[in-house]
């Protein structure tokens, strides 16, 4: 069993990793709406039609 501190120094880096920073914005291939088009087409392959893509912006942490 690790000690607290490995652990806590392990969701630390996790977080700063995967979590802290990033922002989202509207998916440019599918404009937000998650689909190609409009007539029963498959799920956005770029966002998995959620319409919203993440992106860590330049300079540092927002």
């Amino acid at each position: 069993m690790s000690t607290f501190h490995e652990r806590k120094a392990h969701r630390t880096a996790h977080y700063m990793r995967f979590v802290y920073g990033w922002k989202q914005r509207k998916c440019s291939a599918c404009n937000g709406s998650g689909y190609y088009d409009h007539n029963g087409s498959p799920e956005c392959g770029a966002c998995d039609g959620t319409g919203k893509e993440r992106y860590k912006p330049e300079g540092g942490a927002a």
